[in-house]
């Protein structure tokens, strides 16, 4: 019996670190940076950090921001880009009040064939694949953007916090509505 015992113990004791490794986690870092929409590009000043964990079920990511409006509504959004670098979804990812601070702390996650909370009707949202070519939470490329939503309307604050609020086909800014802040991560090494 204790012959027995020892050998299972054993066996689970090679087979741990193996699972373990064909789930772990991969933890990137990146600058949140200012979004210029009309070039749809990133560049300093750094206004924060953003991190993305990745693993075989899905990504989570931390979203820490200065210098945004204090008492506006702000979004946080996962672009996700496939390897062949088309944007295959937009989805809501975080969003709440911002205080007199500017200071914006964010956290989401999303799994591997999550569908919901798309940006727009007319736009990509086809969530994380399963498929590594078709880019899943390893393979992916993942753009966080801070969209602005205007000063929070008691009335509202949900929906602002909840939504793109975009209901024209291909706008996606207007006055008081745009992405102003953003990170990018490459796939996962």
């Amino acid at each position: 019996m204790k012959v027995a015992l020892l050998i299972a113990a054993a066996l689970v004791a090679l087979a741990v670190p193996f699972a373990a490794q064909a789930d772990s986690a991969t933890r990137q870092t990146a600058d949140v940076l200012l979004w210029t929409e009309a070039t749809t590009t990133l560049s300093p000043p750094v206004y924060g950090a953003a991190s993305l964990v990745r693993n075989e079920r899905g990504i989570a990511m931390t979203f820490h921001t200065t210098g945004l409006p204090a008492g506006d509504a702000v979004t946080i959004w996962w672009i996700l880009i496939d390897p062949s670098g088309n944007v295959v979804s937009a989805q809501y990812a975080a969003g709440h009040v911002i205080g007199n601070d500017g200071v914006g702390d964010f956290a989401g996650s999303l799994a591997e064939g999550d569908t919901s909370g798309c940006f727009a009707t007319w736009f990509p949202c086809d969530g994380l694949s399963t498929d590594p070519a078709k880019g899943d939470s390893r393979t992916a490329t993942v753009l966080l953007l801070a969209r602005v939503h205007g000063p929070a309307d008691p009335g509202r604050i949900p929906t602002q916090i909840h939504t793109s609020e975009t209901t024209d086909d291909g706008v996606t800014c207007s006055e008081t509505l745009c992405q102003v802040q953003g990170a990018i991560f490459s796939p996962a090494p």
